[in-house]
């Protein structure tokens, strides 16, 4: 019996007190800076790679859309100015229209491309490509 009142006596958790509480020191700030500054300077280059990488995706996503806008508007008649990288873009942008009335077709590239330095059109096929990343 007198064991297991030892065991009991034991087991009860001591009172705190009137202990100090402590904080942190400087050193483990110091440290705890350092860290989130190295993490903050590798999200940063790797955000700038994302973005990067989306404005060159987003450039040739643009320039598949406007092969096919272009592509189905000539095989259905339609005249595009093609003289310029320019005028063949603003052309779409715009919309060519095919036919009258309520029976015209309207080809249409959307959303429409803002930059369109960034393009540009092969004269003997008719197809744009894109050629750098400086996208808006």
């Amino acid at each position: 019996m007198q064991l297991l009142r030892q065991i009991r006596i034991a087991a009860r958790p001591t009172p705190v007190g009137n202990r100090k509480i402590r904080g942190l020191s400087t050193a483990e700030l110091v440290g705890i800076i350092v860290i989130i500054g190295i993490l903050g300077a590798l999200a940063t280059s790797y955000l700038t790679n994302l973005t990067a990488q989306a404005r060159t995706n987003a450039g040739i996503q643009n320039a598949q859309a406007l092969n096919s806008t272009i592509t189905s508007a000539l095989n259905a008649g339609a005249t595009v100015d093609t003289s310029s990288v320019t005028a063949a873009i603003a052309a779409l942008n715009a919309g060519v229209m095919v036919g009258s009335g309520p029976d015209a077709i309207v080809f249409q590239v959307n959303p429409p491309i803002v930059n369109p330095g960034s393009y540009t059109l092969n004269s003997t096929t008719n197809q744009f490509s894109y050629t750098d990343g400086r996208l808006p």
